[in-house]
C-alpha cells in the first residue's frame, strides 16, 4: 500500500507539471464558467420595460393590474412613464430594454437592441394582447357583458397558462429560482472535467505502453497491480485536487453558494471520478492509439454534457429523457440539489442511480483490466 501511495502522488506531481493538463483541467472550467455565467446571467433578469398607458379606461386599467400581477413581476420590471415618446427615449438610451405603449389607437411595441429580451417581453405581452382582443370581441358579440365578467372568466386559468416565458437559456420547466446561471454552469462543468480527468489516466497507460516503460514494470520484482493501482490512484487523487480547486475558486471569487454539505459534494465528485478511470481502463482495453482515445473520450464527454443541459439549460422533452442515460445529469441533479439547500438524504435517488453507474463501469474496468495493461 506504501508503494501505491508513493507512486500516486509521484503521479499528481507529474500531472501538476504538465503544463496542458493544468490549462485544461484547472483554468479552462475557471474561464468557461465565467463567460457562460456572466454571458447568460442577463437571460435569468426581469426585463426592464418602459410603458406608457394613455387614456385609461378599462382596458388601460386591466393592462396595468396584468403587468403587477405575480406571474409576469418574475419575467419583467415595469416603468410607468406619461407619454409613448418617453418610452421610445427610454429604449434609445438604454434606460429600458422594452417598451409598450397602449393608447386609443392600439398597442405599439418598442424593441430594444437585445433579442432574446424581446422575446421575453412580448411573450409576456402578448399573452394580454389576446387577453385584450377576447374583452374587445366579447364586448361586441354581447354588448351587455361587463368587463369584470370577462375579467373574472380569464382569472379562472391558471397563471402557468396564461405566461409562458421562455429564454435562450432555459424554459418555463427549467427552475432558476434557487441558483444563478454562474451556479448551473460551475455544477455542469465541474462534472464535465471531473470526467476529462479520466482521459489522463487512459493517455498515460498509452503513452507508457507506447515509450516501453510498461514493458519495465512487467520486469520489476514488485507486484505490477500495485503499481498501476498507484498510478490510477495518482489520477483520482489529481481529481480531488481539481474539484477542490473548482469549487474553492467559484465560491470565492465568483460567489457560488455551494451550499453547506461539501463532504456529499466530495462524495458525487469521487464518484464521477471512478467512473471516469473506469471508462478509461475500459476505452484502453479496446484502443491503443492515443488519438482514437482522446477522440474517444471528447465525443463522449461533449455529448454527455450536451443532452444533459450542461451547454444549453433545456433541449426539449425528448433530450431531457435522453439525458438520464448519462453520468452528467444525476451527478448534476445532486450537486443542485445539495446547492439549493437540500440534503444527500432528499437526494438518495439520484445518488444511488450516480453511484449504480460508477459501480456498473469499474466492474467492467476490472473486468478488462488485463487486457488494458497488455502489451500486444
Amino acid at each position: 500500500m506504501r508503494l501505491s501511495l508513493e507512486v500516486a502522488w509521484n503521479e499528481v506531481v507529474r500531472l501538476c507539471r504538465v503544463r496542458t493538463v493544468v490549462l485544461m483541467l484547472l483554468a479552462l472550467p475557471l474561464l468557461i464558467i465565467f463567460l457562460l455565467g456572466n454571458a447568460l446571467e442577463s437571460d435569468l433578469e426581469p426585463v426592464g420595460m418602459s410603458v406608457a398607458v394613455e387614456g385609461g379606461g378599462p382596458l388601460g386599467d386591466a393592462a396595468e393590474r396584468y403587468l403587477a400581477s405575480p406571474a409576469v413581476a418574475g419575467y419583467v420590471e415595469t416603468q410607468s412613464r406619461g407619454s409613448e415618446e418617453e418610452v421610445r427615449e427610454d429604449v434609445r438610451s438604454g434606460k429600458a430594454d422594452f417598451g409598450f405603449g397602449l393608447t386609443e389607437d392600439g398597442v405599439r411595441y418598442y424593441p430594444g437592441q437585445f433579442s432574446e429580451r424581446n422575446l421575453i417581453a412580448e411573450s409576456v405581452l402578448d399573452r394580454f394582447v389576446a387577453n385584450a382582443n377576447v374583452r374587445i370581441a366579447a364586448a361586441e358579440a354581447i354588448p351587455g357583458l361587463s368587463g369584470e365578467a370577462v375579467e373574472q372568466s380569464l382569472a379562472g386559468v391558471p397563471a402557468s397558462e396564461r405566461v409562458q416565458i421562455g429564454t435562450l437559456v432555459a424554459r418555463n420547466n427549467t427552475d432558476y429560482s434557487n441558483f444563478s446561471a454562474v451556479q448551473y454552469y460551475s455544477v455542469a462543468y465541474l462534472i464535465m472535467f471531473l470526467l476529462y480527468s479520466g482521459m489522463s489516466a487512459a493517455v498515460g497507460l498509452t503513452d507508457e505502453r507506447e515509450k516501453g516503460t510498461l514493458l519495465r514494470l512487467y520486469s520489476m520484482p514488485v507486484s505490477l497491480n500495485v503499481l498501476l493501482f498507484g498510478k490510477l490512484m495518482g489520477s483520482a487523487l489529481f481529481a480531488c485536487l481539481q474539484a477542490t480547486v473548482i469549487v474553492g475558486f467559484t465560491k470565492t471569487v465568483y460567489g457560488v453558494d455551494w451550499g453547506g454539505s461539501y463532504g456529499a459534494i466530495a462524495l458525487v465528485c469521487g464518484l464521477v471520478s471512478a467512473a471516469a478511470i473506469g471508462f478509461a481502463i475500459v476505452v484502453c482495453s479496446f484502443v491503443r492509439s492515443r488519438r482514437a482515445i482522446e477522440s474517444i473520450f471528447s465525443l463522449a464527454i461533449t455529448g454527455m454534457t450536451f443532452v444533459s443541459g450542461g451547454m444549453i439549460a433545456d433541449l426539449g422533452s425528448g433530450m431531457r429523457e435522453l439525458g438520464k442515460f448519462t453520468i452528467n445529469h444525476w451527478a448534476n441533479e445532486v450537486l443542485r440539489l445539495l446547492m439549493s439547500g437540500g440534503t444527500l438524504g432528499e437526494g438518495w435517488r439520484e445518488a444511488f442511480v450516480l453511484g449504480a453507474i460508477a459501480a456498473a463501469i469499474v466492474a467492467a474496468a476490472m473486468l478488462r483490466f488485463r487486457k488494458a495493461v497488455a502489451l500486444a
